[in-house]
Order: C-alpha cells, then sequence, then structure tokens
C-alpha cells in the first residue's frame, strides 16, 4: 500500500474518533456505571489539582478540598474519557505508523544489505576470471615466444654455412 494511503487513513482515523469520543461522553452521562467511574476520576483529578495548585502558590493557611458536585463530576470525567479515547486511539495510530516506518526502513536495509553481498560475490568473481584469463594470456605468451624461439633456432639451422 503507498505511503499517501496510508497517511490518509491515519487521518481518517483520526477525523472519526473525535464524534466517536463524543458520543462515548454521552453515553458515559447517562450510563449509571460510567456515572461512577466518571465521578470517580473527576474526584481524583479534582483533589489532584486542588493538591499541586497548593504546593505551587503556598498560602498561611490549609485550606479542606471541597468535592465536586456531581453533575461537575460527571462532566469533567466524561470530558476525560472522551479525551483518554481519543489520545489513546491518534497514540496508536502513530505507534503504529512508526513502527510500520521502523520495519519498511529495516527491510530497506536488508535488501541494500544483499544487493552489497551479490555485488562484491560478483566483483570476487570476475576477479578470479581475470586472474585465470591473465594467467592463460602469460600462458599463451610464453608459448608464443618459445615457439618464435624454435623458428628462429631452425631457420638459422637450415641456413648454408658460407665459410
Amino acid at each position: 500500500m503507498s505511503g499517501i494511503a496510508i497517511k490518509l487513513g491515519a487521518l481518517l482515523v483520526r477525523q472519526i474518533t473525535r464524534p466517536m469520543a463524543n458520543v462515548l461522553k454521552r453515553q458515559a452521562k447517562n450510563h449509571a456505571a460510567f456515572n461512577e467511574i466518571c465521578i470517580m476520576l473527576a474526584q481524583k483529578m479534582h483533589v489532584t489539582d486542588v493538591i499541586l495548585r497548593s504546593k505551587l502558590t503556598p498560602t498561611k493557611f490549609r485550606q479542606p478540598i471541597r468535592p465536586l458536585n456531581d453533575a461537575k463530576a460527571v462532566e469533567n470525567g466524561a470530558t476525560l474519557l472522551s479525551e483518554a479515547f481519543v489520545f489513546t486511539v491518534t497514540g496508536s495510530v502513530v505507534v503504529w505508523e512508526t513502527l510500520r516506518q521502523r520495519q519498511k526502513e529495516l527491510d530497506r536495509r536488508e535488501q541494500v544489505s544483499k544487493d552489497i553481498s551479490t555485488l562484491q560475490s560478483e566483483i570476487e568473481e570476475l576477479r578470479s576470471t581475470i586472474t585465470a584469463q591473465n594467467d592463460e594470456l602469460h600462458s599463451l605468451r610464453e608459448s608464443i615466444r618459445q615457439e618464435l624461439a624454435t623458428m628462429k633456432n631452425r631457420k638459422h639451422s637450415k641456413a648454408p654455412n658460407t665459410e
């Protein structure tokens, strides 16, 4: 599959995720079990927020942490759930895309490595062929020299003595 199609698919998933998160948020507000989860998450988030703020801006006196009312807690918890859903889906797409790119790069490197190995073996084969041909050429030159020397000796031996 082409890279453009994959990126468009990832964009589509991200675009579909937001409306799905809104549906999840509405369902969480209306469903009793999700309602309890939303209230629990929102209250813990509220307590953590108040504690962190109090540590960042120290005051002389300690204020008790008042819990959120149920309507506000359900709203905050549902928002947290929907944002967690969006983050999980988009994070998964990013991780998947990263893993896909890494695998693509590893495959490319493996192919380059195979190509290099093939070229190196071909170079060695060519070197051995050249060496064999050089040896053969040297042998042929030596044979030609010997043949020329033999022909020269015959020519001198057949020449009449004029002394």
